[in-house]
């Protein structure tokens, strides 16, 4: 199995409200091994997850790409230590221009990074805003995608109209062969990114942190994207497992998984197969990356040829 979606970062820049959030997972007193790649490779072999892609992530609003070179870089470092476990997406402020645009060049091309986390909800700004489109252009022409952070984030300081899905069908129009990477499927704005994966083929979702807030119904929000996805854009083909760790663990995606597989199955006999399960967390992920991140790998492969 593959996971598109993880993170890590330096745990100091941990925030209080995130510190509380890890204290009631019981996690604060790990919180170091957890975001290193130590930790993320362990919870991998524990759930028999072969990759992962680790996405740099602006912890805090209005951080500058001078802030994010702290988090960029620690991805970086502990991806390199993952012997191609682990692929690195690295992120930059989307408002900052020709600046943002240079310094995305450079870590593609010299820092060995194969993708770029966006936050709109977090860095504030829509995706379909002009001013970010010349990071959408690089990336088009190295064929590389762009993850988004999608759907609503849930945090009352954050306002969750950045992160509505609809505001990519610009992007794409615009740049219809650029990747892109619906981070959590819209949550739960299912019916847009049903209405996007049918018109866009260069769009791309995954379930990550698709659960309901309680035990009894963990498993609707999944059963509710599956649904519409099926119904209106035909197929699974582009719907992709992510587990966003260390926020969740992989374990709990994959249960909630198991479960509205069997939910929607006692709804319509046969709506969701075990071939569309591996297909979820097996073939759609590595086709995605095969695919996706060519550019990446033949550089990769020309530097290696290079000696």
């Amino acid at each position: 199995m593959i996971d598109v979606h993880t993170h890590l970062w330096p745990a100091s820049e941990t925030s209080r409200e995130l510190l509380n959030y890890f204290e009631k997972r019981k996690m604060a007193d790990r919180l170091t091994h957890f975001f290193s790649s130590d930790g993320l490779l362990e919870m991998m072999e524990k759930n028999d997850i072969t990759k992962s892609i680790v996405s740099a992530i602006p912890l805090r609003s209005g951080l500058s790409n001078d802030d994010l070179a702290l988090f960029n870089e620690h991805v970086r470092k502990e991806t390199l230590k993952a012997q191609d476990r682990l692929i690195g997406f690295c992120t930059v402020d989307p408002l900052g221009g020709r600046e943002s645009v240079n310094i995305l060049k450079r870590h593609i091309e010299e820092g060995g990074f194969c993708g770029l986390k966006l936050h709109p909800c977090i860095q504030e700004f829509y995706p379909n805003d002009e001013r970010v489109y010349a990071l959408y252009e690089a990336m088009q022409q190295y064929g590389l995608p762009v993850l988004f952070h999608t759907g609503g984030l849930g945090i009352s300081s954050f306002r969750d109209s950045f992160g509505q899905p609809s505001l990519l069908d610009d992007v794409a129009c615009r740049h219809p062969e650029l990747p892109i990477l619906m981070g959590h499927a819209g949550r739960i704005w299912y019916d847009e990114t049903a209405m996007l994966l049918r018109k866009h083929g260069c769009i791309y979702a995954d379930i990550s942190t698709n659960m309901g807030r309680s035990k009894e119904y963990v498993s609707g929000p999944m059963e509710w994207l599956f649904t519409r996805v099926k119904v209106w854009a035909g197929s699974f083909d582009r719907i992709l497992f992510g587990s966003d760790y260390p926020f969740y663990f992989q374990e709990e995606t994959l249960d909630a998984l198991k479960v509205a597989q069997k939910a929607l199955n006692k709804q319509s006999e046969g709506f969701m197969n075990n071939s569309d399960i591996s297909a979820i967390t097996d073939i759609n992920p590595r086709q995605f990356i095969e695919r996706r991140l060519s550019w990446q790998n033949a550089t990769k492969h020309k530097r290696s040829s290079n000696g």
